[in-house]
């Protein structure tokens, strides 16, 4: 989808553990910077598991309320948060998922709960092992 690789995975990560899954072939978790990446990015994961939780590649780690994607550039203006969201709830909820109970808009939620995952990858800037 516009010269990016994407894969959903129907199996169970931390958010950090999900970052590295996709590192390990050469890409990043998914960055839905616009609408139509993220409506793809949507209808990807719906085609993978409709009612589960997808991490994706945003986060306020370093900075409460500062959401930035992995790549570390900023948030921008583009956002699809869910209503009332992101509200860091008990204070420990800094990782982004799409979430069918929320619309399959943005929620923030706990970065060490383990949820299926989105990876992206640009052809021929990382290894050659295909996303498997």
């Amino acid at each position: 989808f516009r010269g990016i690789c994407y894969k959903a995975f129907n199996t169970v990560k931390t958010f950090s553990g999900a970052a590295a899954a996709c590192g390990e072939d050469g890409g990043t978790l998914a960055m839905p910077r616009d609408a139509e990446t993220n409506a793809y990015l949507i209808s990807l994961y719906k085609s993978v598991s409709a009612k589960r939780a997808f991490w994706f590649g945003l986060h306020d780690r370093r900075v409460e309320g500062s959401f930035e994607w992995v790549d570390g550039s900023a948030l921008g203006a583009y956002t699809f948060w869910a209503p009332r969201q992101p509200n860091n709830t008990w204070g420990k909820q800094h990782c982004v998922s799409y979430n069918s109970s929320s619309k399959d808009k943005w929620n923030d939620g706990q970065c060490d709960i383990a949820h299926r995952f989105i990876c992206q990858a640009v052809p021929g800037t990382g290894s050659y092992r295909p996303i498997s």
